[in-house]
């Protein structure tokens, strides 16, 4: 079981991010999630999350499974489960200080923008495939000494990872 959550959460061609004030990620624009508590599921874990971070109640329904990232680097091995939800109005008016950061919505041109460096530096290329909902899939990322991306993979989940996903 993956330790963490992130979830993309869309209004018209605008997705909330948040901008993270503690490590890691602290000062980039990222999607909305965190760490599982046990005894949680993936998804108890990123509704939680969602209305901790952002104050929204979200019906766990409109919440959509959509596939693990994984990260591997010298120094650990890690990933997350990674969700989408759509919402038909902004229910957070930003920009809007919170705990973790500050909320935004912010423009999918601009999320993706190949010289965009205030976001994640995996988003670009995972996150199109998610927007086209192009879920189960796994989304490897590895990493050198100095933490810089040098590989990426993205593959379709097996039946077993998806259950373990549901899980």
């Amino acid at each position: 079981m993956l330790k963490y959550t992130i979830c993309f959460i869309q209004c018209g061609d605008e997705l909330l991010l948040l901008n993270r004030i503690k490590s890691p990620n602290m000062g980039l624009w990222n999607g909305i999630g965190g760490k599982l508590e046990p005894p949680e599921t993936p998804q108890q874990g990123i509704v939680r999350e969602i209305e901790e971070e952002t104050g929204i109640h979200i019906d766990p329904n409109f919440v959509q499974d959509a596939g693990i990232v994984r990260w591997i680097s010298e120094h650990e091995q890690s990933g997350m489960y990674v969700f989408y939800c759509e919402v038909p109005t902004k229910e957070v008016v930003t920009p809007k200080a919170v705990d973790e950061g500050i909320l935004m919505w912010k423009s999918l041109s601009w999320v993706l923008h190949k010289d965009n460096a205030g976001v994640v530096d995996n988003i670009r290329h995972f996150l199109p495939s998610l927007l086209q909902k192009a879920f189960s899939m796994e989304h490897i990322f590895n990493y050198n000494a100095q933490d810089e991306l040098v590989g990426y993979e993205a593959r379709p989940l097996n039946v077993e990872q998806q259950i373990m996903n549901m899980n």
